[in-house]
């Protein structure tokens, strides 16, 4: 039996609140059924604890979450090109990584007649996961995403590859000065405030 006690989720999303800014946000995992915890739970109680943004792997999780009332913004961070008519009728958030995704993506919500669909914008600082190369794409990711209204950057972000080791230290000051020079490029050109997030994976 794994006994889950939500009062100590509570606690720990209070602890972590309490090294951060108050105008900072919090996004939480809640992906593979909240690494097995239960996603419907663990998510109605980060919602009340006034968590911004929950975020799962695929559209079905989110579209789940929905279903079971969950009105929390929900980010989709491996969003397939079969699942973009659920991420526009379920109010799902995709992480966009590659020009690919973008251009289908585009295509998608353009032909529903949508536009200003919130999307995140994943940088590739240095993980080598998934991504847009900080240096080499920015300037096409930008003149592509001028050039269409379907879509709107609500917020841009990276990994660390090592931050919460002290022999990376060298690396992620490299990796967040590549993050931080092309995500004000890409607030530059925007006038709303785009969020940036950058985490140890």
């Amino acid at each position: 039996i794994l006994e889950v006690n939500l009062n100590a989720l509570t606690a720990n999303v209070n602890h972590y609140r309490s090294f951060m800014k108050p105008s900072a946000k919090m996004v939480c995992m809640v992906k593979a059924s909240a690494y097995g915890i239960g996603s419907l739970e663990t998510s109605k109680t980060l919602q009340d604890c006034g968590v911004e943004y929950l975020a799962v792997a695929v559209a079905d999780e989110g579209a789940d979450l929905r279903k079971a009332g969950i009105t929390s913004n929900i980010m989709i961070m491996n969003p397939e090109m079969t699942s973009f008519k659920m991420l526009f009728d379920y109010r799902l958030e995709p992480e966009v990584f590659n020009f690919d995704i973008l251009e289908a993506l585009i295509r998608a919500a353009e032909k529903e007649g949508i536009t200003n669909f919130p999307i995140h914008i994943k940088l590739d600082t240095g993980m080598h996961r998934l991504g847009f190369d900080p240096d080499r794409d920015m300037p096409q990711l930008i003149e592509r995403l001028l050039r269409q209204t379907a879509l709107v950057p609500c917020s841009v972000f990276s990994h660390f590859v090592g931050s919460d080791s002290d022999g990376f230290d060298d690396f992620s000051h490299s990796q967040f000065e590549k993050f931080d020079r092309a995500s004000r490029h890409l607030q530059s050109v925007y006038t709303h405030k785009i969020l940036r997030h950058i985490c140890n994976s």
